[in-house]
């Protein structure tokens, strides 16, 4: 599965969308961070934006503040 860009989706990847910022999981779902509750959605590469990695940058897991 690739984004709209045509980056490949990995396991890991952050995106945002609605809002949010959200973890691919290794079914290639998208887990909210940050939050108490466990949501996930499936991936709809039209409506995210790419951030970044959470392999290669660990920061990105933190909640913002």
């Amino acid at each position: 599965m690739n984004y709209r860009n045509g980056r490949k989706i990995n396991v890991g990847d952050i995106l945002w969308a609605k809002n949010a910022r959200w973890i691919v999981t290794n079914n290639y779902q998208m887990r909210l961070i940050g939050k108490e509750m466990e949501f996930t959605q499936m991936i709809l590469p039209a409506f995210v934006e790419y951030v970044g990695n959470a392999h290669e940058n660990p920061g990105l897991l933190e909640e913002s503040k």
